[in-house]
């Protein structure tokens, strides 16, 4: 079927794009540290909770559980994470090993060098739109 007008470009397309060219920046330089930056992130948001489960984790990351669980088992296998049984034998505590804190600690610095040539990039002005604009997008703006 033939428009006579020229489709726009799909804005999720673009947005995935755009996050996928942002995770191999992060990846690229995260890599002697040995853990990609998702990975980072989920050790970041362990490290800030208090003894979480698998349904805490995905409340606080966004992610559906069953997402989370496949990427948790990577951490565990590296021997970052342990996975012990929690309140009842249906839920499972998370909590990060003296290597994930390790490793955690060897990343950050690569993690923040990314962070910060990329809010250079954009400027605070830049980062506020950012932030505005993606709020709007997926309905957390107030």
């Amino acid at each position: 079927m033939k428009s006579e007008q020229a489709l726009e470009t799909c804005l999720c397309m673009d947005l995935r794009a755009a996050a996928h060219r942002l995770t191999q920046l992060y990846d690229e330089a995260m890599a002697a540290s040995g853990v990609s930056v998702t990975q980072f992130s989920q050790l970041h948001k362990l490290l800030t909770m208090d003894n979480p489960n698998l349904k805490d984790l995905a409340e606080v990351t966004g992610l559906d559980r069953s997402t989370l669980g496949r990427n948790i088992r990577v951490l565990e296998k590296k021997g970052l994470v342990t996975m012990q049984v929690g309140e009842d034998a249906r839920s499972k505590n998370i909590q990060v090993t003296a290597k994930g804190k390790t490793v955690f600690k060897e990343a950050a610095p690569h993690w923040y060098a990314v962070q910060a040539n990329l809010k250079d990039r954009i400027g605070e002005q830049g980062r506020n739109q950012l932030n505005h604009l993606l709020g709007e997008l997926t309905g957390a703006a107030s």
